[in-house]
């Protein structure tokens, strides 16, 4: 697929999905932010981020002759979608571009994208639409019945192997509102057939219009961008701190009530 996106038709994709990135993510300042996939483009074009990071997860480094390479502030790391490589509550920002259309297990990415979250940090997830021309070529071009799939190990960590599941807007809405997120905003682009030809696509660049305006839920390409919901602390009820000054104090080791009594022997001398 990545060769497939370096084609005029993957370009054109590309170029239409970071517009709807710059539209839909909320303004403000992103100091750590993370790219899953397509490492050799640059989603964060006119987001104002500092601190970013690419993750190849196809074992290609593709990325070293890629727009990411002028910025010395830009970091490169190769791992699988489902393994980060990086603690909890580290990055305001995560784009995801079709990473959960071909990674093994999307619920999973979800997961540990949520826990490197920040609260009120901001996730982008760009996919194929199911139904739309792209998905209707996808259902039409799936291995025949009786052809042997490609295995691939359960431990491996290679997300490059043809694995392709492409999924339901809905679905992926359900997964972000169950990991504790807010919908901030979606869209849908990409309305043209897949064709490869520039000259057709621009013959056809009404149908991008028109599939705005009459069927704006057949876009071959979705945005959902999602805002991890901040866990309010409950305060303690009045009566509750009442009640706990009258219960006595909890037994303490000895050495927490030895250094207290030396405490108050120096106090007093």
């Amino acid at each position: 697929m990545n060769e497939w996106f370096k084609t005029s038709l993957g370009h054109s994709i590309i170029n239409q999905e970071k517009e709807k990135c710059a539209q839909l993510v909320p303004s403000g300042y992103y100091a750590r932010s993370l790219q899953i996939g397509i490492p050799w483009a640059n989603y964060f074009e006119g987001i104002e981020v500092s601190s970013r990071f690419v993750i190849d997860t196809q074992y290609q480094a593709q990325f070293t002759n890629g727009p990411h390479e002028k910025n010395t502030q830009c970091h490169y790391a190769v791992s699988s979608s489902s393994a980060l490589p990086f603690p909890e509550k580290t990055h305001d920002l995560v784009i995801l571009p079709h990473t959960l259309d071909f990674c093994p297990d999307p619920h999973e990415v979800l997961r540990q994208t949520s826990q490197i979250l920040v609260a009120e940090g901001c996730i982008v997830i760009i996919g194929f639409n199911l139904i739309s021309f792209y998905g209707a070529i996808k259902l039409f071009t799936k291995h025949k019945k009786g052809e042997p799939e490609k295995k691939v190990p359960r431990d491996s960590h290679d997300d490059s192997h043809d694995d392709s599941h492409y999924c339901r807007v809905g679905r992926v809405q359900d997964w972000l509102a169950l990991l504790g997120f807010d919908l901030v905003g979606a869209a849908m682009t990409c309305y043209q057939p897949p064709m490869q030809s520039e000259k057709w696509r621009d013959k056809l660049a009404f149908i991008e219009k028109a599939g705005e305006r009459w069927w704006p839920g057949l876009g071959g390409v979705y945005v959902i961008v999602g805002r991890k919901r901040e866990m309010a602390m409950t305060a303690l009820p009045k009566s509750a701190r009442t009640w706990h000054r009258l219960i006595p104090g909890m037994a303490q080791p000895v050495s927490q009530r030895a250094a207290r009594i030396g405490l108050k022997l120096i106090t007093k001398n």
